[in-house]
């Protein structure tokens, strides 16, 4: 989870303390949906389909956002500027009166990326779709929270959730993928539909390897060849284990490492064309 009491917070584009916005954005009464976010070179990634999704979680719970897209790009924009910011992580908060953004200098330790990391499938269950949609990012994150703290202060980095039909459904933060043999999957209900999960899907398709959406049982992950975890801050983290069992052979695997350089590459292609 992540400490934002080391991040620079802005309430409406001002910049504030965190003692003013924790006792108002946290609160037991308060309802939000929010984002995060990454930006390179001063250019925040698939800023759109973020915004999309911000203003689709709001629907979903009933919150009447304050501000258009094109005031909170804005307000993204200055923030980021304001902070000198090239390469950083960002959160955005929105309740009905006010936005909150979050500036974060921290990347994830490189040792993830080379020997990969170690997950445990969550005593705790996903929530039914039906009751919590995963679908909407909001502050209602009780679900995600328990499932974090299982791991406690093991070796273990992600815990896996469990639908409530018993198959795979995703990180409390990450979008989960496994490999076997030429094939990727991906679990497709009880999850939230990450953007860099979808940006990891059409990397897939340009490398020709094909992608099923479907439903994964634990034993096809302890069988897997690969597994991987995504998302915006992280992008692609290949995975060692799952419940003290070893995933494939080599860290991170050959599709693994194919879908990383592809992502790196279509990544800066991206950032390119919209900074011209």
């Amino acid at each position: 989870m992540t400490d934002h009491l080391s991040a620079q917070i802005f309430l409406n584009g001002s910049r504030i303390s965190s003692e003013h916005v924790f006792p108002t954005l946290f609160s037991e009464d308060q309802i939000f949906v929010f984002e995060s976010l990454r930006s390179y070179g001063g250019i925040i990634f698939r800023l759109e389909e973020h915004l999309d999704r911000l203003f689709e979680s709001a629907k979903t719970i009933g919150v009447h956002l304050p501000k258009t897209r094109s005031e909170l790009r804005k307000e993204l924009t200055a923030c980021l500027t304001h902070e000198g910011g090239q390469d950083r992580f960002l959160r955005l908060a929105l309740d009905e009166e006010n936005s909150y953004i979050w500036i974060d200098e921290r990347k994830r330790p490189g040792w993830i990326y080379e020997k990969g990391i170690d997950l445990q499938t969550a005593v705790t269950h996903r929530n039914l779709i039906n009751s919590a949609p995963p679908e909407a990012k909001t502050s209602a994150f009780l679900n995600g929270v328990l499932a974090f703290l299982e791991k406690g202060d093991s070796s273990v980095y992600e815990s896996i959730f469990l639908d409530q039909n018993g198959y795979l459904a995703e990180a409390t933060v990450w979008n989960l993928f496994i490999v076997k043999g030429r094939e990727l999957r991906t679990p497709q209900v009880s999850i939230l539909h990450g953007v860099t999960r979808q940006f990891v899907i059409k990397c897939a398709h340009k490398e020709g390897i094909p992608t099923l959406e479907s439903n994964i049982t634990r034993h096809d992950s302890w069988n897997a060849d690969e597994a991987f975890l995504t998302n915006t801050s992280g992008e692609i983290a290949p995975v060692r284990s799952l419940d003290g069992r070893m995933i494939g052979k080599q860290i991170p695997g050959e599709v693994t490492k194919a879908l990383m350089a592809r992502f790196q590459k279509d990544l800066k292609k991206e950032l390119k064309s919209r900074a011209n």
